[in-house]
């Protein structure tokens, strides 16, 4: 060997010891848990910190703070690679990304986040799924050399209380209806609403408090899912700069406290991405608009020049570095088995504007072709993640309003490659629930038998000032919406602006009580229901019911339908100011300071909103103070035949849903028996101003010629 060749083996030997002493001194620390065995649960969390060579950072140094773009961007694999392999005690190899991170204090005197010093600036997370002993194997590239740092650790798995990932299932029964959990096979009942930052939230530390307060407020009444927004002016990492993300760090660390709080509480998480970043403003479609977050501002439009819309979805060069920033995305959150769903928002104001823009030149280019487009771009973008990031997340994508062509199982459209079926609907007339969203769900679960999400709703957008009078509509969306056979209640979209700060919410834990112990999978319920009228103005009694499959069991909600806001002038001073007025003579103040009745004037004396009850008193009591035996009935149907002498005979249970307690109302009991037609009929309870409506449970009692004691 010639003494030159001696001299670089020296040399690379010596730089290869100090860079794996560096490396191996500081891998082995386990930020999370903090054990000394190096032990973690199953499904939770594991996070690695490291540091690597000095002179790898220095250049990464370089880049971020001097802008230097020689030096080593943290953000680009092809200039840094992190890639850690995660073999399993039965030999699955799962592949996932280190990347970089910041970590940060809050300054509440001037609400805003300052770095914190960390030791290890980079991380590395996972959650393992199989219990016993595990190998990690680390490879890192840096564009400085083209010798890998190298390196192994080994931690164990033990049993823990943690259910699992959600999932679905393909039977093609009403089981599919509904998620359950992986682990303990449990069916999954979703208790939510969106705590998304509605374009307002995790910029600052007293934001981040306001938001991480949201989630706590749904997990203190039962609450296990929710809905988050990865939007351009929170934790999105490229925005506004596609190739450094150094700008939000202090978001991104902000968000990592939503997700911990989500882990540790069994609340499992909708990543949603916005519709603004394709969208011109409202009113001037040439400038900014949603905080500096529309078109006009999108940092891919600037950074490469993109004259169109559609270039977005199909420039190579553009949509590499979109794959990047979902890399990001996933391998800083994608570890959490409470990460469940993935998605896009409202679609068709994605591609709305790009068919305007398209029809210039190709007056043929319409909506089925835009969507077409985009379709192909989240097929890559599903195909990225599946494959080269390992996550098995699920996909939700969603439409303000369903395009016909979606209607169509064979189309080869954005519900084909969802796993679920996502439905927005906002609605303030009498019939939002029991026509509106009832007929949605059911037409999409019969075309896609996949299960179906309320994944918005609420009163509309003008009409917000409902909230600060009464809390009605979201009591009534949540317990008709549960019983319609989605995966569990609506997810009403106005948490921060009037539902969780005048303490409606707490009517999820009702829901939660109600159905905490019903097998709403292996029942296959299907839902149903019935009214006293097909008339929407003189419909008084409506009726949604779950009846099981076997038609041994039933979970259904009665309601006296002209209990809704528009009816309550009567009783309500301030919807009354509303009708009459449009606006409010008294502050209405929620999150952070925000005056609800700033919100634009809202047209609340709208006929449409009328029914026939409305200037004859309101809202119409149904009540008899002898015996409810003289109160009408209503019907459940699909249950067991009764034929001949011996009959099939059901017990009906009321559950009073207004009160501080779900109860269980034993005054109410009723036995009944089924008829010819497979029909119960049922007294209804008073239905009055205290109680204008109940939950209740129909159990099978068996079949008998007498009425069982």
């Amino acid at each position: 060997m010639k003494k030159r060749d001696l001299v670089i083996l020296v040399f690379l030997f010596i730089r290869f010891v100090y860079w794996s002493q560096s490396f191996s001194t500081i891998a082995s620390r386990q930020i999370c848990p903090s054990t000394s065995n190096s032990s973690v649960g199953k499904f939770q969390k594991l996070e690695f910190g490291f540091k690597l060579p000095q002179k790898i950072q220095f250049q990464i140094d370089k880049f971020l703070f001097q802008n230097d773009t020689l030096g080593i961007n943290p953000f680009d694999p092809e200039q840094l690679n992190f890639e850690a392999d995660f073999i399993s005690p039965t030999g699955i190899i799962t592949k996932r990304y280190g990347f970089y991170y910041q970590s940060f204090k809050s300054n509440d005197i001037f609400d805003r986040w300052e770095e914190d010093t960390t030791s290890m600036p980079w991380r590395l997370r996972f959650s393992p799924d199989e219990i016993g002993d595990w190998k990690v194997k680390i490879n890192i590239k840096s564009k400085l050399s083209e010798i890998p740092i190298l390196h192994e650790l080994h931690f164990n798995c033990t049993s823990s209380n943690y259910k699992g990932n959600l999932k679905i299932s393909k039977t093609g029964t009403d089981e599919d209806r509904y998620l359950y959990y992986s682990e303990t096979k449990e069916p999954f009942f979703s208790i939510s609403n969106n705590i998304s930052s509605g374009g307002f939230l995790t910029y600052l530390p007293s934001q981040n408090r306001d938001h991480l307060k949201g989630v706590q407020q749904l997990i203190n009444v039962g609450g296990n899912f929710t809905r988050f927004d990865m939007q351009p002016q929170a934790a999105l990492p490229d925005w506004p700069n596609i190739k450094n993300y150094s700008g939000k760090m202090d978001e991104m660390y902000a968000f990592d406290k939503m997700v911990e709080l989500c882990e540790t509480n069994n609340v499992y998480f909708i990543i949603f991405r916005h519709h603004i970043e394709l969208m011109d403003s409202y009113f001037n479609p040439s400038g900014p608009d949603w905080s500096g977050t529309s078109w006009y501002d999108n940092p891919y439009r600037t950074t490469f020049k993109l004259t169109n819309k559609i270039d977005y979805l199909t420039n190579k060069e553009a949509i590499k570095w979109q794959l990047n920033s979902l890399r990001y995305v996933f391998s800083r959150w994608g570890y959490s088995p409470s990460f469940s769903f993935y998605g896009y928002s409202e679609i068709d104001n994605w591609y709305s504007g790009i068919i305007k823009e398209e029809q210039k030149v190709n007056s043929n280019f319409g909506e089925k072709e835009a969507l077409t487009v985009f379709k192909n771009w989240f097929v890559n973008q599903q195909n990225y993640i599946q494959s080269s990031l390992s996550k098995k997340v699920m996909y939700s994508n969603s439409y303000s309003n369903i395009p016909k062509v979606e209607s169509n199982r064979n189309f080869d459209g954005m519900l084909k490659h969802s796993d679920v079926i996502s439905i927005h609907d906002y609605a303030t007339n009498k019939d939002g629930n029991y026509k509106n969203r009832y007929n949605k769900i059911e037409e999409y679960w019969n075309i896609y038998k996949k299960p179906v999400i309320i994944e918005e709703m609420g009163v509309s957008d003008n009409k917000l000032r409902i909230y600060c009078c009464t809390g009605i509509e979201y009591h009534n969306s949540i317990w008709a919406s549960s019983m319609m056979g989605c995966i569990g209640t609506g997810m009403d979209w106005w948490w921060n602006r009037g539902v969780q700060d005048f303490g409606y919410h707490l009517d999820l834990k009702h829901v939660q009580d109600f159905f905490k112990d019903e097998e709403m999978r292996t029942l296959k319920f299907h839902p149903q229901k019935w009214s006293d009228s097909p008339s929407n103005n003189k419909r008084k009694i409506e009726n949604i019911t779950l009846v099981s499959e076997n038609k041994e069991r039933a979970l259904g909600w009665i309601h006296n339908a002209t209990f809704y806001w528009r009816n309550l002038e009567n009783e309500s001073p301030c919807i009354k100011e509303l009708i009459e007025k449009s606006k409010l003579s008294y502050p209405c103040i929620v999150v952070a300071g925000y005056n609800i009745n700033d919100e634009g004037p809202g047209d609340y004396d709208r006929k449409s909103y009328e029914d026939d009850y409305t200037n004859k008193g309101g809202a119409q009591e149904i009540k008899n103070e002898e015996s409810i035996k003289n109160n009408p009935t209503f019907e459940i149907s699909h249950l067991k035949k009764s034929f001949g002498i011996e009959r099939n005979w059901y017990k009906i249970e009321f559950y009073a849903t207004n009160g501080k307690e779900l109860l269980l109302d034993s005054n109410l009991t009723q036995v009944v028996s089924s008829d010819l037609f497979s029909k119960i009929k049922v007294n209804v309870p008073n239905l009055d101003k205290v109680n204008p409506d109940y939950a209740y449970k129909v159990i099978y009692l068996g079949k008998s010629r007498f009425e069982p004691k």
